[in-house]
């Protein structure tokens, strides 16, 4: 009995010893996240997700009675503000550099930042941030579809 827990005690040091990121790798991932302009980018998506998602302009809203409309309006705010501070990137930060951590080595994360460094990297991570709207944009169009769904919903559930 002594000799399981002792081997589970050494497992569970070991699997703690490799969760953690060394400091150079830590380090490059922290460089390759700024190059990518991964808070940029998350910032972005975040609040332009939860938006386009919500699609907040929609006809169906517009179309609930307006108090309704006031509890509708009311809700989404404290969930956008929830969000907000729930999401945050200071909150994200460490979890975003752990798993980029662990889909990329240290050398590949230094091959990255040698690419995108250069004019043609600097090109791809400008665009990809313009991306962002475009793909908003056609999850905006295809939520038009679901938003019919999603108001009965909340219909039912605000009549309740």
């Amino acid at each position: 009995m002594k000799k399981l827990i002792t081997l589970a005690a050494l497992v569970l040091i070991l699997a703690t010893a490799n969760a953690e990121l060394a400091a150079s790798h830590r380090a490059s991932i922290e460089k390759l996240m700024t190059v990518l302009q991964v808070q940029k980018q998350f910032e972005t998506s975040l609040v332009a997700g939860f938006e386009s998602g919500l699609g907040t302009s929609s006809d169906q809203i517009k179309a609930l009675p307006q108090e309704q409309q006031d509890k509708f309006h009311k809700a989404i705010k404290k969930v956008k503000e929830t969000l907000l501070e729930m999401m945050s990137w200071e909150k994200m930060k460490p979890d975003l550099i752990e798993a980029y951590g662990k889909n990329f080595s240290e050398k590949e994360a230094t091959d990255i930042i040698a690419h995108m460094e250069t004019p043609t990297g600097q090109m791809l991570v400008s665009k990809q941030a313009g991306m962002v709207g475009d793909v908003m944009a056609m999850t905006q169009e295809k939520m038009k579809v679901i938003m019919p769904k999603i108001m009965q919903i909340m219909q039912e559930e605000m009549t309740k």
